[in-house]
């Protein structure tokens, strides 16, 4: 009879089962209604048909059919639990609408289907449960895989930047910024300092390299705690055992990944007596005659040798009672204006500069590199310098800054060039007669103008106008000079 109820107002009670699961449970909230309505009436369905067949069979084939994989995906457990659960306790209400007053019949058949209900209840728990053991064992297997796959691209990510580290030319090392004790080293460090890895990681850095002089590991480190970074680009470092060794030494900030600062890191590279002077002399070869210079492996050119060559002496005029009247500040700074401003047109003409001599230079052409026409890049220069000058000086009054004039000598002939000096101090210079004379006519020269030995004057007599032809007294000779006041060719 209760088969033939149940069928009979199937389409009433899978409603009424319907909106119970909805009132009572959140779970249905990701199916369509309709879904969920076809999955409660396959249940209703399902639980009748093994009433009226009176075979459990048929109820545990539909969920052993639900449960399937793409099915339990599209339909939970947990609603599929739900609704068997909210059907139990329907089943009194429903057996007492059946049966009216019948109780024995009622308390009858109820047993045998809560336990009917109970026995499906426990196959889903089952299932629940083995199901849930096998994701969790499948989602730790695959986090076990990733994880081992992690570490092994750590480990190798770890063995690249170390690879790359040991193969790095320059010597790097790693200190803690608060204590100078050591943290990591490379090979390169190794081979530069002559000390193993061994021997350096752990202590600090002033205990290892105690040994070196010429440098203040002191002020290396206050620079970088205070600026972030330091930089010796070419510095000579003397060891214990009298060795020099050229480095060029730059210190940073070794920053994490949130910014907080958690040591220093050291480059040092070894730098060949060529890149020492080539950092030497930039300050006194314009850039191309430094780079043949030093394009010659031997460095013949800067041997001592005798050679025809022209020098050229440049003196501010007045400088002395200007600085008298000036701040030292504001005379250092007037001073390197117009020193600039020589230098720049010294190098144009590839012209060498041998020295600062107070408030004036030396220059020479023809040396280190031979230039067959150096009398004429030196007068040019001497040209372009007044003319320099005089703008420099038009747009200083503008500005109502104080002015200075220049006089130059110039003088060509033979004389002995190359590293003059002894072992602690060593120069490129020039020596001879003819620069005795150079210097003397820079002397006679005024504010503005130029001297030159007789001797220049056939090889530049194109360039320039002679306003004066003059004899004066050279100390040691007994013949006076001859020399020619000159300006820029007039048209």
């Amino acid at each position: 009879m209760l088969p033939t109820f149940l069928s009979v107002h199937q389409e009433r009670i899978v409603e009424m089962l319907y909106q119970r699961i909805c009132q009572t449970t959140s779970a249905e909230a990701q199916f369509a209604p309709h879904v969920l309505r076809e999955n409660v009436v396959r249940g209703a369905q399902a639980f009748i048909a093994s009433l009226q067949a009176n075979d459990p069979l048929v109820l545990e084939h539909f969920i052993a059919d639900l449960m399937a994989p793409p099915t339990v995906a599209e339909f939970p457990l947990a609603v599929l639990h739900r609704a068997f659960t909210v059907f139990r306790d329907m089943l009194l209400p429903l057996l007492r609408e059946c049966y009216g007053d019948d109780t024995g019949r009622i308390l009858d058949e109820l047993p045998h289907l809560h336990h009917r209900i109970d026995t499906v209840l426990q196959t889903l728990v089952t299932y629940y449960e083995t199901r849930s053991r096998a994701l969790v064992q499948a989602y730790s297997q695959q986090l076990e895989a990733q994880l081992v796959q992690i570490g092994e691209e750590f480990q190798t990510l770890q063995d690249f930047n170390e690879s790359i580290l040991q193969s790095m030319t320059s010597g790097l090392l790693v200190a803690d910024q608060d204590t100078h004790r050591i943290l990591k080293i490379n090979r390169a460090m190794e081979r530069l300092s002559g000390y193993r890895a061994a021997d350096m990681v752990g202590k600090t850095v002033e205990e290892v390299f105690t040994g070196l002089h010429d440098i203040s590991l002191q002020d290396c480190a206050e620079e970088i705690a205070r600026l972030g970074s330091m930089a010796r680009r070419t510095h000579r470092l003397r060891t214990a055992s009298g060795q020099a060794h050229y480095h060029s030494i730059h210190g940073h900030v070794l920053y994490n990944q949130r910014g907080h600062s958690q040591g220093v890191v050291v480059l040092v590279d070894d730098i060949s007596e060529t890149e020492f002077l080539r950092e030497t002399l930039s300050r006194y070869l314009s850039p191309q005659v430094m780079t043949q210079v030093l394009a010659d492996t031997d460095l013949r050119s800067l041997r001592s040798a005798r050679r025809e060559v022209t020098v050229l002496f440049a003196d501010i005029r007045d400088f002395t009672a200007f600085a008298e009247r000036h701040r030292p500040e504001e005379v250092v700074d007037v001073l390197n204006a117009y020193f600039d401003l020589m230098v720049q047109v010294l190098f144009a003409y590839q012209g060498t500069l041998d020295k600062f001599l107070g408030d004036g230079l030396l220059a020479l052409f023809g040396t280190p590199l031979e230039q067959a026409d150096h009398a004429r890049r030196a007068v040019q220069a001497a040209l372009d310098i007044q003319r320099a000058v005089t703008a420099l000086n038009t747009a200083r009054r503008h500005r109502g800054q104080p002015t200075l004039h220049l006089g130059i000598g110039i003088n060509s002939g033979e004389a002995i060039v190359g590293n003059i000096g002894s072992e602690k101090r060593m120069e490129y210079t020039v020596v001879g007669d003819m620069v005795n004379v150079a210097q003397r006519l820079q002397t006679q020269a005024g504010g503005g103008e130029i001297l030159i030995g007789a001797s220049l004057l056939p090889h530049v007599q194109p360039l320039v106008s002679v306003y004066d032809t003059v004899e004066m007294q050279v100390k040691g000779r007994q013949q006076p000079v001859r020399a020619h006041r000159i300006g820029p060719l007039l048209p």
